[in-house]
């Protein structure tokens, strides 16, 4: 497995997947940074909020962003990891996510949430979504994802997981 550099605030882990109970396969691993992110709300007040980054070799062409304030539930969004990296560039998305660089700002990324309950403005720090990314591609290299993908063992788990949450047809 590719190292990842100490410097860059990277948590690599080979524990358990907090939501799955499983062990990890052997090859993968789960990445996690710390970042800075503001909340913007639409009467203009910035909150800062405790913000996770995760990246988990399973799921190799997303990054997992989880926004917790005040202690309460955490919001989790689950978002392509070509999108944050293009985001960080020009403007990208459509719909419920869009990212993009601050206009005067180059220190500064937007990404824009929305969902029918509301939506969320925020601000992130392009230097640590970057250090985020570099150590995504330390591990798994852009264009190399379908390499790490476990496509079997994601559809044998499809089948044999218990249904009873799926909507009825």
């Amino acid at each position: 497995m590719p190292s990842v550099p100490e410097e860059s605030g990277c948590r690599r882990s080979r524990t358990p997947a907090e939501d799955a109970g499983r062990e990890l396969p052997p090859r993968h691993s789960i990445h996690r940074h710390r970042a800075d992110f503001t909340l913007r709300s639409h009467r203009g007040e910035a909150i800062a909020i405790e913000t996770n980054l995760s990246y988990d070799t399973r799921d190799p062409l997303a990054v997992t962003l989880s926004f917790q304030r005040d202690g309460g539930q955490p919001a989790e969004w689950v978002l392509g990891r070509d999108l944050l990296v293009e985001g960080l560039v020009f403007p990208v998305g459509d719909g419920d996510v869009r990212i993009h660089p601050d206009d005067e700002d180059p220190g500064l990324v937007w990404i824009h949430l929305e969902v029918p309950a509301g939506r969320a403005e925020l601000t992130g720090c392009c230097r640590q979504l970057a250090a985020f990314i570099g150590c995504t591609a330390a591990v798994v290299p852009f264009g190399r994802e379908m390499e790490w993908m476990e496509i079997d063992a994601s559809i044998a788990r499809l089948f044999t997981e218990d249904c009873d949450d799926l909507p009825e047809p």
